[in-house]
């Protein structure tokens, strides 16, 4: 068998490749009609057909055809080769099964591959793109459903060996499949998807995707300046990377660079806008926007906000609400209305991180009406029988934000004047969305719904030891990602506090989760590592005052690089997940 490099035919000079189109090929044919099994579906329950509309031809984002050995016209109907990756094999039958799979479930949402090339065809490209729709596909695929599992691995491993293929428009393509639907967390190994997202971005880059115009200055080769065609194309292409790059930097709470700067000249954003679908342009600029929001509350500050800080976060925040505002006249379809939504929601969490100006703001009844329009949409997906296992890992990140959110409201605002009934609602609906969206055991969808649901049977979550509302964030470093990472923090608090005392230096402890202490020594005050022995010979080592004290620095819980490094590192251990979670 050969190995993965060896399949992509690696080699150290091929990253100085270009990425060279031809004349755009006649247009590919229409994606397959689904089987009559699939029930219709109204466009309020099915709002997707417009990403296919986001691309001229995916035909056109091909390499081209004398660059690559594919079958020819007379040799198209040969019969589908069977292919082996890690030991495991996957027959013919299922390939060309799970081919379909993918153009009839999946490519709607990243119409960047050509329907009309054979499987065959496309290991001959490129075998790391042809892995990636394997992989992507068998999510869905209950003819064998040990693929997911099997393959994942094997075809991550092809993912890192790809920055040296020589068919770099194929990687991008196939680095754009992973990072659109990536594989469940494996506990015995870091998560790699951030890493993938910042390669495939350069990869592009590399090769002059980014400047459409000046493309032919990035080949080793003398070739032709584009056409306006060619750069059409690249510009599509680029849209999608940016889209991931920006999306994966959200989910995973990091920085990341705005589109302006990644480009050469102040006017480049405005040309790459006149060159793709509004579709792409409007995921684009609302991606855009909450990366820019991103980094002026950064600026502003998110750790220890005095009150004139949390009046500069309301202005800030304020000011960028009023720009999705701008961007609802853009709209064209529910899935716009979606990102625009998702939007406007990843922006106002930011409110959370105030504490004492939160409720005055009327902030509050706004992150209720665009969490329940978030999951509203997710909820009209759903309508469609198997199609929430399809999608995108932003409307999968949306649906938890949302829920989130909502839990947050819940659990500390009941006496505000807010819609609770509604909130509740769309609360549980989310629940049930995410476990209808989990195609594993061990993914982020079905871990949100065993935490979410055990949250809300607490009587601990956001709450002090007196009971009272803990209304800070404790979790402050990852921007959009921190409701989350901070609702995921009490339920580690209530159910493995082994965690704290293991991840927490000396001098840091828990709020809301202070060991007893001996009145003797105030000192150890917030110790965790205090032993219960002896907290017994001091049964007065309540402490309650100290604790109470202590809780009020709403600021002192600060979790450990290492400890937070990604959102895995809550929901990574198999053996946490009881019987009482959602596969029973």
């Amino acid at each position: 068998m050969l190995t993965a490099a060896a399949e992509m035919g690696v080699h150290s000079a091929s990253s100085e490749v270009a990425l060279s189109l031809p004349t755009p090929p006649a247009p590919a044919p229409a994606l397959p009609t689904p089987p009559a099994s699939c029930p219709p579906s109204s466009a309020a329950a099915l709002p997707v057909p417009s990403y296919a509309q986001q691309l001229l031809s995916s035909a056109g984002l091909e390499e081209p055809l004398a660059q690559v050995d594919i079958e020819p016209d007379n040799h198209r109907l040969e019969p589908t080769v069977p292919r082996t990756l890690n030991n495991v094999t996957v027959k013919a039958e299922e390939i060309d099964d799970l081919f379909q799979v993918f153009f009839r479930e999946y490519s709607q949402f990243l119409p960047i591959l050509d329907v009309g090339l054979t499987p065959n065809a496309y290991y001959t490209q490129s075998p790391f793109l042809f892995w990636a729709v394997i992989g992507v596909a068998c999510r869905s695929y209950p003819k064998n459903p040990t693929l997911l599992t099997a393959l994942s691995r094997g075809i991550v491993e092809m993912a890192l060996l790809s920055a040296s293929s020589t068919t770099p428009w194929h990687t991008v393509q196939g680095l754009l499949l992973l990072l659109t639907w990536p594989f469940a967390k494996d506990k015995t190994r870091s998560d790699v998807t951030f890493t993938l997202s910042g390669m495939m971005l350069h990869i592009a880059m590399q090769n002059g995707t980014h400047i459409p115009m000046s493309s032919h200055e990035f080949s080793r080769f003398k070739t032709p300046a584009p056409t306006e065609a060619d750069m059409v194309r690249r510009s599509e292409l680029w849209a999608h990377c940016v889209i991931a790059y920006q999306n994966s930097c959200i989910v995973k709470g990091q920085l990341a660079r705005t589109l302006n700067d990644m480009h050469q000249e102040l006017g480049q954003s405005h040309r790459l806008f006149q060159r793709i679908a509004p579709g792409l342009v409007l995921k684009l600029k609302c991606l855009d926007l909450v990366t820019r929001c991103s980094a002026a509350v950064v600026e502003n500050g998110v750790r220890n906000l005095s009150l004139e800080q949390e009046r500069s976060l309301d202005i800030i925040l304020r000011t960028y609400e009023s720009q999705i505002t701008d961007l609802e006249t853009q709209f064209t379809s529910a899935v716009d209305r979606f990102h625009v939504a998702l939007c406007r929601l990843s922006i106002q969490v930011f409110h959370f991180y105030k504490t004492g100006t939160l409720p005055s703001t009327g902030a509050l009844p706004r992150i209720l009406a665009a969490a329940c329009r978030v999951i509203d949409f997710v909820q009209s997906l759903g309508q469609t029988p198997g199609r929430l296992v399809t999608t995108p890992v932003q409307i999968n990140f949306g649906l938890l934000l949302a829920s989130v959110s909502l839990l947050r409201i819940l659990k500390l605002y009941t006496s505000c004047d807010l819609d609770l009934e509604r909130a509740r609602a769309s609360f549980f609906s989310g629940i049930n969305l995410a476990k209808e969206m989990s195609v594993q055991q061990n993914d982020s969808a079905a871990k949100a719904v065993f935490i979410l649901n055990q949250l809300w049977n607490s009587t601990k979550a956001y709450r002090k030891p007196d009971g009272s509302a803990y209304t800070s964030l404790r979790v402050r470093g990852r921007l959009v990602l921190s409701p989350v990472l901070d609702a995921v923090w009490w339920w580690r608090d209530e159910n493995e506090p082994q965690y704290r005392t293991m991840y927490l230096p000396q001098g840091e402890a828990a709020d809301g989760i202070i060991p007893p202490i001996p009145e003797t020594h105030p000192a150890q005050a917030d110790d965790p590592m205090i032993s219960g022995a002896e907290s017994t010979r001091n049964p007065s080592s309540t402490a309650a005052s100290t604790m109470v004290n202590s809780v009020e620095r709403q600021d002192s819980a600060r979790a450990d690089d290492h400890f937070l490094a990604d959102f895995e590192w809550a929901l990574c251990e198999d053996e946490f997940f009881l019987s009482t979670g959602p596969y029973t």
